[in-house]
């Protein structure tokens, strides 16, 4: 799981060399905060359930709160890379300037490349933030939210228009993808793997081993995650039963959706509720 930001505070930043097999095993997901990373050396695949990017030296990569991602390797090439996380309280003074609208398009988008110069300071910005991470005192909050404006600014300023080769996906890929945006449609019908497979003209035996392969998790884990998705959602915004978000949620059973619930947030629904 993704180290959560020590209590108080605002900012989390770490740069680790990795093998150039290193993959993330499980999906994860940011709740709490946001995530901006820069590949320092390596050739990245980072794999979201609407979009699939590449990441190659100088890339920075958005990982947005709520949506579940990770990275897997393409090929042998050294990977290090720096990883910075960070709050809304942390970005909200700029929003107010930039407008919240900027910045969702900002992360509607998983990879940004830029010219060898920007890459250049953009990577030093990610040294200073690590610098003064690493060494924090009473003001470090106020300097290294100077540092993540400079950045975010920098992102948006100077990132290069879309180039095809950033998502240039397999057939398998585009296949797997399509096949998500069918279990976020039809969740509620309980699509067999089966039904699924068939819709993007699979046998079930290759389209469940590619989707393990692609995604992390099997068929089936990642449609309960869906459907836990939605029952968070509606407990955070709605007065509904739990037995009536269950049923919402595709679970028959409102002691299943508990248990799944559980297991994929670690919290029971009453806990979560307990959050609005």
């Amino acid at each position: 799981m993704p180290l959560p930001l020590k209590p108080g505070y605002n900012f989390y930043i770490d740069r680790q060399s990795k093998p150039s097999d290193y993959e993330m095993k499980q999906l994860e997901v940011y709740r709490d905060y946001y995530g901006i990373s820069y590949t320092v050396s390596g050739h990245r695949k980072f794999i979201m359930p609407h979009m699939i990017g590449f990441l190659n030296n100088g890339s920075v990569g958005m990982t947005p709160k709520n949506i579940y991602h990770r990275t897997s390797f393409v090929d042998n090439t050294p990977y290090e890379r720096f990883v910075l996380k960070f709050t809304d309280n942390a970005v909200n003074p700029l929003l107010d300037i930039i407008g919240i609208k900027q910045f969702e398009e900002l992360y509607s988008y998983p990879v940004y490349n830029f010219t060898p110069d920007i890459q250049m300071k953009i990577y030093s910005i990610f040294c200073d933030m690590l610098y003064e991470y690493e060494h924090y005192k009473k003001e470090s909050d106020l300097i290294l939210r100077g540092m993540l404006y400079n950045l975010i600014m920098t992102i948006i300023r100077f990132h290069q228009p879309s180039n095809p080769t950033d998502i240039e996906l397999s057939k398998a890929d585009t296949s797997i993808l399509k096949a998500i945006k069918y279990m976020e449609n039809n969740f509620l019908n309980d699509p067999s793997l089966t039904e699924t497979a068939a819709y993007i003209n699979f046998s079930p035996a290759h389209f469940s081993r590619l989707f393990k392969k692609v995604i992390g998790v099997s068929y089936s884990e990642y449609l309960n995650y869906i459907r836990v998705e939605m029952g968070r959602n509606l407990l955070l915004t709605t007065n509904l039963s739990i037995g009536e978000i269950a049923q919402l949620s595709g679970f028959n059973n409102s002691n299943y959706f508990c248990n799944v619930m559980k297991k994929i947030l670690g919290d029971n629904p009453s806990k979560i509720r307990r959050l609005k």
